[in-house]
């Protein structure tokens, strides 16, 4: 696979880069793309997290409500053996 950049500020960018770091494009760019992925992994990873903070928040909040009507299921919905309101 190939990368053909067409932009100037980029290839201004790659060129500066090279020249200050000894490294050829691939690997500079190759350099770059890893750091980028471990930024945005991490980044990812975060918001996963607060993600499922935020669940688990809810989730204790919904537990912790009163409840409305402490009788068994069966009892105020009335239906008989068949299934049948009584």
């Amino acid at each position: 696979m190939s990368i053909d950049v067409k932009n100037e500020e980029a290839e201004r960018l790659v060129a500066e880069l090279t020249k200050k770091t000894g490294k050829g494009t691939t690997d500079l760019l190759l350099d770059l793309l890893r750091r980028e992925k471990e930024r945005v992994d991490a980044d990812f990873e975060a918001r996963l997290r607060e993600a499922r903070e935020q669940d688990r928040r809810i989730v204790e909040r919904w537990k912790s409500r009163p409840l409305v009507d402490p009788r068994p299921i069966d009892e105020f919905l009335a239906y008989d053996e068949d299934g049948l309101p009584v």
